[in-house]
């Protein structure tokens, strides 16, 4: 079982194989055991996967942890981080603004974590107001002001001492956090390229005694034939010794190397950890494993239990309230799904417009069959964001759409139109049709589009024209979605038709 866990080896220069894991009875010689988790979002109760099987949870990925820290006892040293996104994503943790992950992390003891883009959702105030609550530092090296000077409440780095391992840990932020948190929230701050700081800060650590230095990044990337993202970039291109690459914000499973570097990520939701073994004198290479968090085999941690029922017992009144009910479960993979449409459709009838647009970053669980609470539709729509009615020329919206498609494949969905796109060749994120209401779009007409405030303040690259006349509506989009699943015949079924799709590709 535990193979299917694994990620796929790369070729190329960007990856080497993957490195089969190896339990710690079968090492030999003294070793830094670093235990990761990342994008755990709140996660502390366990979730579901499409077949069925619960997975993560607090007190069940603290049993994990524990579990892994006492296996390689007393030949190990135990380094614990997170690889950022801690806080935000269900109502538990929401609604405390992450003080609930925060004193988890705190019990299990770890020693650092990356700043998550995330972590800016609820603003700087509250972020400073975690990180004040954590014994453990939350690191953002790459993090300056806008005139390129450091953030002094940020820390870039730290060392920690493991046994005879003094270990140096340089925090990163991923590029991309100006468009995947609240823009106003980071408008003041600028995400500077990573490598040099590794580089830097690498020197600086050894220069201060560190003996290991192990990059904690919230930077992901994914493996196919060949791996791509920002922690290949970065692999690829720091110049200083680097023990190891602890990633997130992509959510995938990576258990590999780049230019020998081992790299690890542990999905999302507290569903894996990661576990590398990294020897102390270097003799061999590090040996790394992603290990699932399946509840049915782990007996959850007590103390760790106590918080996440002390905190989710706050919420259970106002969440655990039905809504309504699905015929199937409805899942948010892939670019198009009818969990996606269902939101678009939602959100056009709350707004009464013409066109919705959904950004596919804001839809962040899926929805099992049979009876929905507001709980389950808070962890699918959990930023709070409300709904503005853009007023705009059929020309401007021709070219508002073509945005969706603009990298050559959807990062939105839509109610109210259909979209026929180029994704190959020259003419890759060319729009070929656009139809409002079945219709071709008048370049001289008014239309109203639905949206929610982030994509409004520019977030995901869909900001809407200057010419654009712009409404805050008091409506928040998981309301429009409780409201328009409780209105529609039960059970629900999510929509299918297929309103953006490719040139050549069937109509279902």
């Amino acid at each position: 079982m535990k193979s299917l866990f694994l990620a796929l080896g790369c070729l190329g220069l960007a990856c080497a194989p993957v490195q089969r894991p190896v339990r710690a009875e079968a090492r030999t010689g003294a070793f830094l055991r670093i235990i990761g988790t990342n994008d755990f979002h709140g996660a502390l109760e366990p979730r579901a996967d499409s077949a069925g099987v619960r997975l993560g949870g607090g007190a069940y990925v603290a049993a994990a942890i524990r579990a892994a820290a006492a296996e390689c006892a007393p030949r190990c040293e135990v380094l614990l981080l997170d690889g950022g996104d801690m806080f935000q994503g269900t109502p538990a943790s929401n609604t405390a603004y992450g003080k609930p992950v925060v004193e988890l992390y705190n019990e299990l003891g770890y020693a650092a974590a990356a700043l998550g883009n995330h972590e800016f959702d609820w603003g700087i105030d509250t972020l400073r107001a975690r990180m004040r609550d954590a014994r453990f530092g939350i690191l953002g090296a790459n993090v300056r002001y806008a005139d390129g000077r450091d953030v002094e409440w940020i820390p870039n780095d730290t060392i920690v001492v493991r046994g005879r391992a003094r270990v140096g840990i340089i925090g990163l932020s991923t590029q991309q956090t100006p468009t995947t948190t609240r823009p106003q929230n980071v408008a003041h701050l600028r995400f500077v390229d990573p490598a040099p700081v590794v580089d830097a800060h690498a020197r600086s650590l050894r220069a201060r005694g560190a003996t290991h230095v192990v990059v904690v990044g919230h930077v992901g990337g994914r493996c196919s034939e060949t791996c791509e993202g920002e922690i290949f970039d970065l692999a690829q291109r720091i110049t200083e010794p680097v023990d190891a690459i602890v990633g997130g914000h992509s959510h995938s499973l990576l258990n590999t190397t780049s230019r020998g570097i081992p790299i690890v990520q542990a999905r999302s939701s507290g569903r894996a950890i990661d576990v590398l073994d990294v020897p102390f004198d270097r003799s061999t290479p590090a040996k790394g494993e992603i290990r699932p968090v399946l509840t049915a085999q782990i007996t959850p941690d007590p103390a760790a239990a106590a918080i996440v029922a002390r905190w989710t017992a706050r919420v259970a009144g106002e969440f655990s309230q039905v809504v309504g009910n699905l015929s199937e479960r409805l899942s948010r993979n892939g670019v198009q799904s009818p969990l996606g449409n269902l939101i678009a459709d939602a959100q056009r009838a709350a707004a009464g417009t013409d066109v919705a647009v959904m950004n596919n970053g804001g839809i962040r669980a899926d929805l099992e069959a049979g009876e929905v609470t507001y709980g389950e539709l808070f962890e699918v729509q959990p930023f709070d964001n409300t709904l503005v009615r853009l007023t705009m020329r059929g020309s401007d919206l021709r070219r508002y759409l073509q945005q969706i498609v603009a990298r050559g494949r959807p990062n939105a969905h839509v109610s109210g139109a259909s979209i026929v796109y180029s994704r190959d060749g020259a003419a890759a994120g060319k729009v070929d049709t656009v139809l409002v209401a079945g219709r071709p779009i008048d370049d001289a007409a008014s239309y109203t589009v639905s949206v929610n405030d982030f994509i409004a303040a520019g977030g995901d690259g869909l900001g809407p024209p200057a010419a654009a006349i712009v409404q805050a509506l008091p409506i928040i989009d998981r309301n429009a979605l409780r409201d328009y699943i409780s209105r529609l015949p039960q059970p629900v079924e999510g929509p299918r038709t297929t309103r953006i799709r490719m040139a050549g590709e069937a109509t279902p």
